[in-house]
């Protein structure tokens, strides 16, 4: 019976530690990105905001996950506190390579991938002569997002070395 509430205990402080991060995470993608993150989501239904949004909480999850395996003999506020900061250096990471894929962008990346709707008043006659709509996936979309899963994946790694 002691072993079955401890393992409740961790799996319940884990749970919500993970769902503190996944916010965390969601506020510091919302801090980078122009627009309210959560309007383009769920309102304006915008791929690209689901795709880096997305790809935030795999990468986290990644981390929460080789978390819960490396700390498996350590004290649970141990566990919990190295899982804290492997999740905010996570985030760190994460937010600061869309910056840098910024930087690397011709013109504004949060401009290339947020602006529009689906709903926009354009036509798609409008989407041929312009070349896509604003809300339509773009390639450095993808990439940010495969960067948010790589550096999920390499800093979960380093927990379980």
């Amino acid at each position: 019976m002691e072993l079955l509430r401890d393992n409740l205990a961790a799996g319940a402080s884990f749970s919500l530690v993970g769902i503190a991060v996944l916010i965390l995470g969601f506020a510091a993608l919302d801090l980078v990105t122009p627009g309210r993150l959560r309007q383009l989501v769920w309102i304006e239904h915008n791929r690209n905001a689901v795709l880096l949004t997305t790809s935030t909480v795999i990468g986290l999850a990644i981390v929460l996950v080789c978390s819960v395996i490396d700390t498996e003999l350590l004290e649970l506020w141990r566990a919990l506190l190295y899982t804290v900061a492997y999740s905010v250096l996570t985030i760190a990471v994460m937010m600061w390579s869309f910056v840098l894929i910024d930087w690397l962008t011709p013109g504004k990346l949060g401009t290339l991938l947020f602006d529009g709707s689906p709903g926009d008043d354009r036509t798609p006659d409008d989407a041929v002569t312009t070349g896509r709509r604003a809300a339509d996936e773009h390639p450095a979309g993808w990439i940010t997002a495969a960067v948010f899963v790589a550096v999920g994946a390499v800093i979960g790694m380093t927990l379980l070395v």
